[in-house]
């Protein structure tokens, strides 16, 4: 019998797009799904079972139908996901959405001034949930609208520990695919890193007063962040010396990929004869 198809719980700036590429570069194309869009919602809002059957890997911004045990459609996944500080993630993902004007958030905020605390804050349809708790709410299988973040909390922790394959911190990316790759089924990990911002002078740095208001609004965020990392330096040392082998191995091979792919984009975007578009692959 098929093992059940990977779900990828994907949260915003948490080097998502990358991990989509990874897993883009190991498995067969119809053996993925991707929900991002309005239209791949509509898409794919009811799939036969036959089709899901196929299924290896599933992403988008997606919530789990059950956290524990964990499920899509109804149907029983692997599912894993990648955590990040959540203040750091949070500030990220609102400079992203300020940034890109393909983001259906981009205009709302631009033309509304709206600040990072106020993106925090808010109450607003679009905002409520963005800023408040959102990995918790999300790895708990609790409802986005719940007000016992303590029950929450402690439920995303055993669900993180317990129900989930795997999960990684975007922090410390190697080591997290390394640790995901055998279970996943990856046997190449190299990557170069997509979506990713460049912070420029433009880009306010956080104030004090910001990043306190992000960590009030976001207690339960904060301790499940802790609480992971925690767990994640445990499951590191219990591999071992061999684990750190290939871990320095896999850093260096990778290093060496990403300079060649910077050489290759380079010779392209020099070249005024090529016929090539280069992709923009954006999301949130």
């Amino acid at each position: 019998m098929a093992e059940a198809p990977l779900f990828f719980l994907h949260f915003p700036r948490t080097g998502g797009t990358t991990i989509d590429d990874i897993f883009c570069n190991n498995y067969p194309a119809e053996s993925i799904l991707k929900i991002y869009s309005r239209d791949d919602f509509k898409k794919y809002a009811v799939i036969e079972e036959k089709d899901f059957l196929r299924l290896r890997y599933i992403t988008g911004h997606l919530l789990l139908t059950s956290a524990n045990p964990t499920q899509f459609y109804g149907k029983d996944v692997r599912a894993f996901t990648f955590l990040r500080d959540p203040v750091r993630r949070l500030y990220s993902e609102y400079i992203f959405l300020k940034t890109w004007k393909q983001q259906h958030l981009h205009a709302y905020l631009n033309d509304n001034r709206i600040s990072f605390s106020q993106y925090i804050t808010s109450t607003d349809r679009l905002l409520r949930y963005r800023g408040k708790n959102f990995m918790t709410r999300c790895i708990s299988g609790e409802a986005l609208e719940t007000t016992d973040l303590a029950e929450a909390l402690e439920k995303a922790k055993d669900n993180l520990k317990n129900s989930f394959m795997a999960f990684g911190l975007q922090e410390r990316f190697m080591e997290s695919l390394l640790l995901l790759a055998k279970d996943a089924g990856l046997t190449n990990i190299l990557h170069q890193k997509r979506n990713a911002l460049k912070y420029g002078t433009a880009t306010p740095p956080l104030t004090a007063e910001e990043e306190e208001i992000a960590r009030e609004y976001n207690s339960a965020d904060v301790e499940l962040y802790a609480w992971a990392c925690r767990l994640f330096d445990e499951r590191v040392r219990a591999r071992g010396a061999e684990f750190q082998k290939k871990l320095k191995d896999a850093r260096f091979l990778n290093e060496k990929y990403q300079k060649i792919s910077s050489l290759l984009y380079e010779s392209v975007t020099k070249n005024e004869d090529a016929a090539i578009e280069l992709s923009k692959d954006v999301r949130w």
